[in-house]
């Protein structure tokens, strides 16, 4: 039986996103051609590879059965590529990073480009977390969260703990006196996340301060949150790293106080890999070289 590699390539593509237009993205190819080699590579084995869901292709028995070997010879095949890369020194080195949008945002936006200047072999994605990530489905190469990754083939690597403050935008006690305790917050408009867009309790900050809060504007990312108590909207919390240096005023800095801790993580089967260790290195040395920032 004679069958590409490349068929072996979408088939993997296939299970992870469960829509071959997905797949078709991240292969960089088209839907039709992704939907017909699929269809080959089924007709040359003469078994289904998947099974169509509500929730998009899932493995069939068969394809269930092949996975593991499926996933070996993809391995193999960077193996082969990144060793090739390292002893002709051609080729680029491609990485996908992917970071909650404040860290993302305000701290690897402006290291990453570093890592690209001292390395011109290397390529770098750098990416908004998804929500419902998966390092196994290939999403992204290395992942910054903030909960700890559950215990699996990964390599994990606790990256940095971080403060953050209740913060008031600078015209925002104008008209207002301020807080002085906890209770007196119950009167004032608070900026927060949109709940059901959550993905980690780690975030759940106002629910954290108490119950009954005024929050009168709730933005998905930290950076919509910033730009509110920047616009004197209403306070938030928000990380120390990213106020710091502007005209945010701490509010109540001594006794209300929070910390969370951003976790570095990739696959084990990757910890070989050139780019892995190139880039996984340079954020964690980067970061390190910033910690400063990260405290109140």
């Amino acid at each position: 039986m004679n069958f590409e590699w490349d068929d072996l390539r979408i088939f993997l593509e296939v299970h992870r996103t469960r829509r071959p237009s997905q797949a078709a993205k991240r292969l960089k190819s088209s839907h039709t051609t992704i939907a017909r080699r699929l269809k080959s590579l089924q007709d040359k084995l003469g078994l289904t590879l998947f099974e169509p869901t509500k929730d998009g292709m899932v493995l069939s028995e068969f394809g269930q059965s092949i996975l593991s070997h499926a996933e070996q010879m993809e391995r193999s095949a960077n193996a082969i590529s990144d060793l090739a890369s390292r002893v002709n020194g051609l080729g680029k080195q491609k990485i996908r990073v992917g970071a909650p949008d404040g860290f993302g945002n305000a701290v690897l936006s402006h290291i990453l480009p570093k890592l690209i200047t001292s390395n011109p072999a290397m390529e770098v994605d750098l990416v908004p977390l998804p929500i419902a990530h998966k390092l196994w489905r290939r999403d992204v190469d290395i992942a910054i969260s903030l909960d700890r990754p559950a215990r699996g083939p990964l390599v994990m690597r606790k990256l940095m703990d971080y403060d953050l403050r209740i913060y008031a935008g600078p015209k925002f006690f104008d008209n207002r006196t301020r807080p002085t305790q906890r209770e007196d917050l119950r009167a004032y408009p608070f900026i927060g996340y949109v709940e059901e867009l959550l993905y980690t309790d780690e975030l759940h900050f106002n629910n954290i301060l108490m119950s009954g809060l005024q929050v009168v504007y709730r933005g998905s990312t930290v950076k919509a949150q910033f730009d509110a108590v920047m616009g004197n909207v209403g306070l938030g919390v928000l990380p120390c790293y990213m106020a710091r240096d502007t005209a945010l005023e701490p509010v109540m800095a001594q006794d209300i106080t929070f910390s969370r801790t951003y976790w570095m993580s990739y696959l084990e089967e990757n910890r070989h890999l050139a780019p892995i260790q190139n880039a996984s290195e340079f954020i964690f040395d980067a970061t390190r070289e910033l910690s400063a920032i990260f405290k109140y």
